[in-house]
């Protein structure tokens, strides 16, 4: 088996790279190809390696930033545990390009919040990753244009995120309400959660999935407008309609595992009812101006006439 560069350049959905930098320039058997002469094909299995050596990396990365943190609590410092917020510096890159694959840019936390409402603004990001965690019976709303964004473990919580122009990933989470305006978003291993969506790609949702709901992206603040531009989310075009489902599950075992005779294909997301739909409205907790005054995403007729309905 072999690939193309234009095959290889897929994989820049699940690689995260510095701005500017496509996925076959980072690698050094497409990196010097000519623009004017097709590239010639690469094996997988020289693919495959040079995936496990960068994974490899940025989990030793990430290992030297834990060994730098408390001891007794490798996670969290006592200064973040006051704050709930910690930021994670990158480490300057040099002239190999994923060196450190997982160290270079800074990404903000958002961390064990319970039964409280958090804002964070656009001032208050270091970087172009958010990563919301372990939250629950709480509402997060980020009002910033980011490039990625993580929602992972959490529970009975509303998460707002305003703009991110590459993917935003939810994962291991229970009864939460997403509201998201994205370039892309994937969903894995999600139960009862309810995603509100102005996606530019189609929904993809892999492993273990239940009862999920899809509808339209239905909330806006002052400098969405704004946000959406900069990270380049187009309004016009929302495929919140249509989840791409990737992967099949064994019903009688939540472990994962190679495909058998006994798997099924996962689970994809129904739409929600638009007589359920409503639009969610962010609380004016602080003074903001900005020229977005309603919902930059087109509804769908039948949402609209759902929406008078109620007025």
């Amino acid at each position: 088996m072999v690939l193309t560069m234009e095959t290889f350049e897929h994989l820049g959905f699940l690689l995260q790279l510095p701005e500017g930098i496509s996925l076959s320039q980072a690698a050094s058997f497409f990196a010097n190809s000519d623009p004017d002469m097709p590239a010639a094909p690469v094996s997988a299995a020289v693919v495959h390696e040079w995936i496990l050596q960068h994974i490899a990396s940025s989990l030793e990365c990430t290992a030297k930033e834990n060994s730098q943190q408390s001891v007794s609590d490798p996670d969290v410092t006592m200064a973040d545990a006051v704050t709930n917020t910690r930021i994670q510096s990158s480490a300057p890159i040099g002239t190999s390009l994923l060196n450190n694959p997982g160290c270079y840019r800074s990404t903000t936390f958002v961390e064990g919040f319970s039964k409280t409402s958090v804002v964070k603004q656009a001032s208050d990001m270091k970087g172009n990753s958010i990563k919301v965690l372990n939250c629950h019976d709480s509402v997060i709303y980020i009002f910033a244009p980011l490039k990625f964004a993580t929602v992972y473990g959490c529970s009975d919580t509303t998460v707002v995120l305003g703009a991110i122009g590459k993917v935003v990933k939810v994962e291991h989470c229970e009864r939460v309400q997403i509201i998201a305006a994205s370039k892309r978003i994937s969903i894995a291993n999600c139960r009862e959660c309810v995603f509100y969506l102005g996606v530019n790609h189609q929904p993809l949702i892999v492993g273990d999935n239940h009862k999920l709901q899809v509808a339209p992206f239905n909330t806006y603040y002052p400098q969405l407008g704004e946000h959406l531009a900069q990270v380049g989310v187009d309004p016009s075009v929302n495929k919140w309609d249509q989840p791409f489902v990737l992967g099949v599950v064994d019903p009688h075992d939540s472990l994962s595992h190679r495909a058998g005779v006994s798997d099924v294909q996962a689970e994809s997301a129904t739409c929600l009812d638009p007589d359920l739909f409503t639009n969610f409205l962010i609380p004016s907790w602080f003074d903001s101006q900005g020229p977005t005054i309603n919902n930059p995403f087109t509804l769908p007729q039948v949402h609209w006439a759902s929406q008078r309905k109620k007025f």
